[in-house]
């Protein structure tokens, strides 16, 4: 069963703003980073445990374009976490909420 969610978006910012831009969110959403590029336009993250959810393993990376970039995100379970039935269904959410936070402030 695979419960891996992908997102993706393009946006007019220049790469490093949208690395800036992520790494701001990150931050905000207590996430810790687990390797990102010097550049900061690939990131691997894992997000934190709350009351309701496991922790979520994710990768972003950004692509620059000739007019802006594109932003990749997946997002799967934790691999020391048991699977459940619905963490397809969790995982769109949340990996839908995270680019939507992102490219907010771009």
């Amino acid at each position: 069963m695979g419960f891996e969610a992908q997102e993706s978006a393009e946006v007019a910012s220049a790469a490093p703003v949208v690395a800036q831009r992520i790494a701001e969110v990150l931050g905000a959403e207590k996430a810790t980073v687990t390797m990102a590029s010097p550049d900061g336009l690939s990131v691997d993250f894992t997000t934190r445990k709350t009351l309701l959810s496991w922790e979520l393993e994710g990768r972003i990376v950004v692509t620059p374009l000739a007019q802006g970039s594109h932003i990749g995100l997946v997002l799967n379970t934790h691999h020391n976490r048991p699977a459940a039935a619905l963490d397809g269904v969790k995982n769109a959410k949340s990996a839908k909420k995270l680019i939507d936070r992102i490219t907010a402030g771009l």
